[in-house]
């Protein structure tokens, strides 16, 4: 399995063997954690993600509450027209922690970038995604 993690500046990839029996539990979590030592996710005061979560999805944002109660949004939310005001100060407001796993096939995940970045171009956008 291999655990990336991406920032519009930097980009950090963690890879974790995973041979089916390991805890992917423990693999997230120390996904991450090593994020966490890059760009401190206290930060990050909005995490968006899929509405349909998978397990995958769970495991991330569970190890993320850790450091921190962000405001959750969907991505439904976030690609919703018109947006509610309430919505885009608070967009503009924080740091976005985008979650998505790649393996659910159907995501939205460009969109979603393209949207934050037009209204929140001054703050960090970061992705914690897990592929494979």
């Amino acid at each position: 399995m291999g655990v990336t993690f991406d920032n519009v500046e930097k980009k950090f990839v963690f890879d974790f063997g995973h041979d089916g029996d390991e805890d992917i539990g423990l693999s997230i979590r120390m996904a991450v954690d090593s994020a966490h030592k890059k760009i401190n996710l206290y930060h990050y005061g909005v995490v968006v993600l899929p509405e349909t979560r998978t397990k995958v999805n769970q495991y991330m944002l569970r190890y993320i509450y850790r450091f921190n109660q962000p405001r959750l949004l969907k991505f439904e939310d976030v690609l919703s027209e018109p947006m509610d005001e309430e919505l885009i100060s608070l967009i503009r407001q924080h740091n976005a922690l985008v979650i998505d796993d790649v393996t659910s096939g159907d995501s939205n995940l460009n969109e979603v970038l393209c949207t934050l970045r037009n209204l929140n171009d001054a703050n960090n956008i970061a992705i914690f995604s897990i592929v494979g």
